[in-house]
């Protein structure tokens, strides 16, 4: 191999990673939405899961959880989802929400999270009292 040819493998190999993760680095739209009879007062940021994200992965879980009176989601159960890759993603969503303090604790509380590569999903969301 001559010297020049080692120059322009190493060049080719130096730029190469650079072009693709450019390529990678774009942002992919997504949203997060959920559905429940309770409405969270607030919530940590949500993320995408990130092996589904990757692959344009769309997907669903049902959740069911107990609200403490302090507002807290406790006793989280995941329920049936469309992947296996948005499992884990499910308990950390409920974990990242409060609820508004109450006088007395609330049990099995159901929600429906959604995640969704591309147009927004909507869901409609309702809110006891």
């Amino acid at each position: 191999m001559k010297p020049i040819h080692i120059v322009l493998a190493a060049l080719v190999v130096s730029v190469m990673p650079s072009a693709l993760a450019d390529e990678r680095a774009q942002p992919k739209p997504f949203t997060i939405a959920f559905s429940s009879e309770v409405t969270p007062v607030s919530h940590e940021e949500l993320r995408y899961p990130a092996y589904a994200g990757v692959r344009s992965l769309s997907g669903s879980c049902d959740v069911s959880f107990a609200i403490s009176k302090a507002g807290e989601p406790d006793a989280i159960r995941i329920g049936s989802c469309s992947s296996d890759a948005f499992r884990t993603a499910a308990k950390a969503t409920v974990e990242a929400m409060l609820f508004a303090p109450r006088t007395e604790g609330i049990d099995n509380v159901r929600m429906e999270i959604r995640w969704n590569v591309g147009e927004p999903v909507a869901l409609r969301t309702a809110s006891i009292r």
